[in-house]
């Protein structure tokens, strides 16, 4: 394993009064437990070492395996010329010496806060150089919505959501 619980927990919460009380299991599985809600996604209820907004996020991929980036409620909005939507969250490398957030073989990995709450799936990068600096996900919300939205009575497996 790249981090000790311990380590994580300085990671994904720095300030101590966000940290006090939140815990990363010792066995590091960190269970998903909920989704965030729109509100949260666009207001994060954490915060950085300067007092700003954030969600310091993890993801577990298929190529660059765990890795931590920051989430600051930036939320992407586009549309195409054919009225095509698309709902984006947007996630920067966690400093300038961690590495790349993600690569190539990512897409599809979930993008979790320290709580066990999913916030979006990975879908592209935008490189800068020979590196990726911004990660694109799909917000959770906006996934679950367009499933429920089809299959009204989709099972999430006890995660908890609200689509507010």
């Amino acid at each position: 394993n790249q981090h000790t619980a311990g380590q994580l927990e300085d990671l994904f919460w720095p300030v101590a009064a966000v940290h006090e009380g939140r815990t990363i299991p010792a066995d590091l599985q960190l269970p998903v437990r909920s989704a965030l809600t729109r509100r949260l996604v666009v207001n994060p209820d954490t915060e950085d070492k300067n007092g700003d907004p954030l969600y310091t996020v993890g993801k577990y991929g298929n190529t660059t395996k765990l890795t931590l980036g920051r989430y600051s409620g930036m939320d992407a909005y586009t549309c195409t010329d054919l009225g095509l939507e698309s709902r984006d969250v947007v996630v920067y490398n966690y400093s300038k010496t961690s590495g790349d957030f993600s690569n190539h073989g990512d897409s599809g990995s979930l993008i979790f806060t320290g709580d066990g709450d999913a916030l979006a799936i990975l879908h592209s990068g935008m490189p800068r150089g020979m590196h990726n600096h911004v990660t694109y996900g799909t917000p959770i919300w906006w996934v679950m919505k367009q499933i429920l939205g089809k299959y009204p009575f989709a099972e999430f497996y006890g995660i908890t959501y609200s689509l507010d």
